[in-house]
């Protein structure tokens, strides 16, 4: 299946969308820019740590609501268009710590309507969260705790090292939230790397961290992940990150996102000379 068909039906305006990944590391971003492409409208974005592909993907007027614990642009500053919509009330902000995402994914595919959690009671989540609820446990020891609510993702995108066509997906080096994300979503797309034989996923360190009873379509984007990283393939493109940072959202989408198939969107970010200069 190619990307724009996997975007085009298991993408809808509105939907609370997974993406994969922790901040420069594993993001799906060819994926991101197909949503642009796309026009989707209303989504609601869940990801442990987010960066470019949120402020991408903002930027690209494609997100009403934002469900993470942290966004922006580690070492290179903040995310300006996060922090744009942020400010201007354009977006609205589900503030979440990395257990509160984790466990309401957990909530989704125990099919429980909460999850409890000790951590938070002390902090200042209960004033900009009005869908937790502090509770004190029914078996009797009197400990006070925080009920979370579940996240249910309408569906999960997910960039991977390797898959293959039956749609097991395999992650070398940490795999975060991506595989609670495929186990909750209703849908999940896959993008990877490399294509390869179910023998290699089985005989792969971790095997199918991401089962092939998860996934609806697995699509081959070598370097889908550029600017942020896919170990141990390639490490992130500080170079044009910070060209992202300094060139004006509408300027860069027609540069690199408009009427751009991947290839074209790696010729424009530098071609052979940027792909030698992130390979592992």
């Amino acid at each position: 299946m190619s990307l724009e068909e996997a975007i085009s039906i298991y993408v809808q305006d509105g939907d609370l969308v997974g993406i994969g990944g922790l901040s420069f590391w594993r993001k799906p971003i060819s994926a991101c820019r197909e949503i642009i492409r796309q026009n989707k409208k209303d989504l609601t974005v869940c990801t442990f740590v987010g960066g470019i592909e949120v402020d991408m993907l903002i930027g690209g007027g494609c997100v009403s609501h934002v469900k993470s614990c942290f966004v922006g642009m580690e070492i290179f500053g903040m995310a300006p268009h996060y922090r744009k919509a942020v400010e201007s009330g354009s977006i609205k902000i589900s503030e979440e710590s990395e257990a509160s995402i984790a466990l309401g994914l957990k909530c989704s595919y125990l099919k429980v309507p909460f999850m409890p959690l000790k951590g938070i009671i002390g902090t200042d989540f209960p004033k900009v969260r009005d869908d937790i609820k502090q509770f004190e446990d029914p078996l009797g020891s009197g400990t006070q705790l925080m009920a979370l609510p579940k996240i249910d993702l309408d569906v999960a995108i997910l960039h991977v090292p390797y898959a293959d066509e039956y749609g097991n997906g395999n992650i070398a080096g940490a795999v975060w939230l991506d595989d609670d994300m495929a186990k909750t979503a209703k849908k999940t797309i896959i993008t990877c790397e490399k294509l390869v034989e179910l023998e290699d996923i089985v005989h792969s360190p971790g095997k199918a961290q991401l089962p092939m009873q998860t996934t609806s379509a697995v699509v081959k984007i070598p370097f889908g992940a550029h600017p942020t990283s896919c170990y141990p393939i390639y490490t992130f493109d500080p170079n044009h990150i910070q060209r992202y940072l300094k060139t004006e959202f509408e300027q860069y989408k027609q540069n690199f996102i408009l009427n751009k198939s991947n290839v074209q969107y790696l010729d424009a970010a530098g071609g052979a000379q940027t792909i030698l200069n992130i390979l592992l």
